[in-house]
């Protein structure tokens, strides 16, 4: 066997195809950002977040590493009668387009947006690259060089409005941003309307005020949920929320049903997202983002136009750089195309159209509306609607369908269920009486720092089960509580209060495991892990003794004792112990940063989030000022 010629042979197809690969890699990064971009904020998944966090810390570099390549071969010694040089070069524009990122994406956490800088940096730099590859076979009698001229223009624009946006959703920006708000919030409501008048503003006054009465009914929601998302914008900014503000997201919200004001919470989630994670760019008006948008797809449908027509009849080039080229400025349209469809049929759009009383836009919004499929790409799905479990009992294995099963660990077993109807209600319901209780600043304190021994006063056990909410920190608390609901889960029906007990328990154990940053810091982390490891080893090794395992066990023998000495039917129990689980979320979700909760909405979102928000915009929160 000649291993010389071998190598020399894999060596010369490395050289062939180094360049063509990372181009070709390149391109199917951007095609699978542009579908996971979108797919992210209601999509939640360890194999997708995987992916989706591989393709984006790989995008950059690999197309950097391609212009690098381009520009340490252009005009050497390789060129060759075939021009082969000169498609590379006007490849090198092309990668300039893909650094731009795809519309639905650009950051892939939150604190991406403070590299803005860095960014701008980098621009300048794979700008002089590519310029300098362009330059080189510029003096060539080649055609393709003026193809390379709109192409490059495309690149700019794209990475020039991929900074832009990091920029406008930095932390920085973002608050100056929330500041404007708050003075047009201001404007609007404080300064022209009494105080008084929004204790007992009905539906129909509410609406006048705000502007909702002049709304297509069919796309109001989109309307009360964009007035939400500006009051979110200052709850973010860390900003107070004056007295009318609240009020009004406080009378839309207290007319609606449950599964209704979830809705609207997902739909003003939703433009969080956009503006923190997409192109949406709503710090810029909607005529630069049109007119951005249209000359891009027009540069990049006339290059792939002109390149049909020169290399038709061209023996100029090797045919896998011609295709190669076709699916460089193919993938480049059919991508804009993509996002053209992508940013029509978003809620900004459909928000912007039915504020139109002109009669194209009314056209419009009556023929998307009227349509069923188009009206089923808009009423899309908005957030994953499940809550992650975890649990450390190996008798659940029993309870849990197989098909929700996630993964499954020596120490912790993970599953996932969904957040229905009745769970949300419970949670609205407590929400709405926490609002009726939420009247002097005194009260108000109480209450922000109910986790559990409401419930217990208000159905009379308060001194017998005290210690377990009240008398230790939050994290231990929840822990001696979910052991204690899953012993006492044991042998019971699936009942409505059981299965929401049940499921909050091992939600809020998710969240202590896999997002600790969302919860209350109070206990530290070694602690937690030594209780959690302690308790796991007990249970799967049947043992009886030891603390948190005793405690735990100890609250579910006082909880059955409920019923076998104090008369009380099981169903009463589990409601008590379900009310205690949604106090202990509530909890929770208003002591997380508003930070934390913006890094969820990059992983499909989660219900402690909607929680907090729909805490907040009833006035549950101490960014709320009262009289």
């Amino acid at each position: 066997m000649d291993v010389d010629g071998l190598s020399v042979r894999v060596v010369a197809l490395w050289n062939d195809w180094q360049l063509r690969s990372m181009i070709l890699l390149s391109l199917w990064l951007q095609i699978f950002l542009t579908i996971a971009g979108g797919r992210r904020k209601y999509t939640a998944g360890i194999w997708l977040g995987t992916l989706v966090w591989l393709a984006y810390t790989s995008a950059d570099p690999l197309a950097t590493l391609s212009l690098g390549t381009i520009t340490r071969n252009q005009g050497g010694s390789n060129c060759n009668t075939k021009n082969e040089s000169i498609t590379p070069a006007f490849w090198s524009s092309m990668l300039l387009v893909h650094l731009g990122g795809p519309y639905t994406f650009t950051a892939y956490a939150v604190e991406d947006n403070e590299l803005w800088s860095r960014h701008v940096l980098q621009l300048l730099t794979q700008l002089s690259m590519s310029f300098y590859a362009s330059l080189r076979s510029w003096w060539s009698m080649d055609p393709l060089r003026y193809l390379a001229i709109p192409i490059f223009i495309a690149g700019i624009m794209k990475y020039g409005e991929r900074v832009l946006v990091l920029w406008l959703a930095s932390s920085n920006k973002f608050r100056e941003s929330a500041n404007e708000e708050r003075k047009l919030l201001r404007e609007q409501l404080d300064n022209k309307i009494p105080r008084d008048d929004f204790d007992n503003m009905d539906a129909t006054r509410c609406d006048k005020v705000l502007g909702f009465d002049r709304i297509r009914p069919e796309a109001k929601h989109l309307h009360e949920a964009h007035f939400l998302f500006r009051i979110l914008k200052l709850l973010y900014g860390d900003y107070l929320v004056t007295y009318p503000t609240h009020m009004s997201s406080y009378n839309i919200l207290k007319r609606k049903s449950a599964a209704k004001a979830f809705e609207l919470i997902g739909v003003e989630l939703g433009f969080m997202f956009d503006v923190l994670f997409t192109k949406a760019m709503t710090g810029v008006g909607w005529r630069p983002r049109l007119f951005l948008r249209s000359i891009n797809f027009l540069l990049s449908v006339s290059a792939l136009l002109a390149f049909w027509i020169m290399a038709r009849n061209s023996k100029a080039y090797s045919e896998i750089d011609i295709t190669i080229s076709y699916l460089l400025l193919g993938g480049a349209v059919v991508l804009d195309i993509y996002s053209v469809i992508w940013m029509l049929l978003s809620d900004w759009t459909m928000l912007w159209l039915s504020k139109k009383r002109e009669p194209l836009a009314e056209s419009i919004c009556q023929f998307i509306y009227s349509s069923r499929w188009l009206s089923s790409l808009i009423h899309k799905k908005r957030w994953k609607e499940s809550m992650n479990q975890h649990a450390i009992h190996k008798h659940i294995e029993q309870s849990v369908p197989m098909g929700n099963l996630i993964s499954k660990g020596h120490n912790f077993r993970r599953w996932k269920e969904d957040v229905d109807c009745y769970l949300k209600e419970l949670i609205f319901e407590r929400l709405l009486d926490m609002r009726s209780r939420y009247s002097r600043q005194d009260d108000q304190r109480m209450i922000l720092a109910e986790r559990g021994d409401h419930a217990l006063r208000r159905n009379g056990c308060s001194e017998k089960f005290r210690w377990s909410v009240v008398d230790i920190d939050f994290h231990e608390s929840f822990l001696l509580w979910h052991i204690a609901t899953w012993f006492c889960h044991v042998g019971h029906t699936e009942s409505p209060h059981v299965k929401v007990s049940r499921s909050l328990a091992s939600y809020m154990l998710y969240l202590r495991s896999d997002m600790p940053f969302m919860l209350p810091k109070e206990m530290g982390e070694a602690k937690y892990m030594s209780t959690s490891v302690e308790a796991t080893f007990q249970v799967e090794e049947g043992q009886t003794e030891g603390s948190v395992l005793s405690d735990g066990r100890n609250l579910a023998s006082a909880l059955d004792l409920l019923e076998t000495e104090d008369g009380w039917s099981d169903e009463t129990k589990w409601e008590m112990i379900s009310q205690v689980w949604v106090e202990m979320l509530t909890f929770a979700a208003i002591h997380c940063g508003w930070k934390e909760h913006a890094k969820a909405l990059s992983q499909g979102g989660e219900l402690l989030t909607f929680v907090a928000v729909l805490m907040s915009h009833l006035g549950i929160s101490e960014q709320c000022i009262y009289k």
